[in-house]
């Protein structure tokens, strides 16, 4: 990688995605905190919301971060070496924009390695957020269902029905 290659164009290009990729981290991280609520939820659904919630977090706030460290390295590129280090052979000609080069490539590429997990860690909340409303709804249920016996005498049957009469005794019948 030839030196000045995050120049121009391309440096203009990175900081726009890197600037649309960073303002889609923080409306995510604020729809998992906004989903961390303890209505109606047992304590093992909310231990278990809260372990998946902060790996998220952990995810999303590790992309920011290189996001932030690609910005201060296209931010170190497009400034002006101080004239002291212009003095060392090769060292602002060659070396730094090399190096920074190399920082900022090595952090968009963890940040494009890890986009997927975004949609990733939209799903598992969801599925978490479905688990728990599932359950919710079937504790709901349980409650307010009937118990057994006041089921049996809303249906209850006619005293007579399934007892045994030998045929000679039913009336008005005749034999054969």
């Amino acid at each position: 990688m030839s030196p000045g290659i995050l120049s121009g164009d391309a440096s203009h290009m990175l900081v726009t995605f890197l600037g649309l990729f960073s303002a889609s981290l923080l409306p995510t991280i604020t729809l998992l905190v906004n989903g961390m609520t303890a209505s109606g939820r047992s304590v093992h659904s909310i231990e278990k919301l809260d372990t998946e919630i902060r790996l998220a977090m952990d995810a999303l706030f590790l992309m920011f971060g290189c996001t932030a460290i690609a910005f201060a390295g296209l931010m170190a590129l497009s400034v002006e070496p101080p004239s002291i280090l212009v003095k060392v052979p090769y060292l602002t000609t060659e070396i730094l924009p090399r190096a920074g080069a190399a920082i900022v490539v090595a952090a968009v590429s963890a940040i494009i390695a890890r986009a997927g997990q975004i949609p990733a860690i939209l799903r598992r909340a969801l599925a978490m957020r479905k688990e728990i409303a599932v359950e919710e709804a079937r504790r709901k249920l349980l409650e307010k269902a009937p118990d057994a016996s006041s089921i049996r005498a809303s249906f209850a049957s006619h005293p007579d029905f399934g007892k045994v009469i030998p045929l000679e005794d039913v009336p008005g019948r005749e034999p054969h």
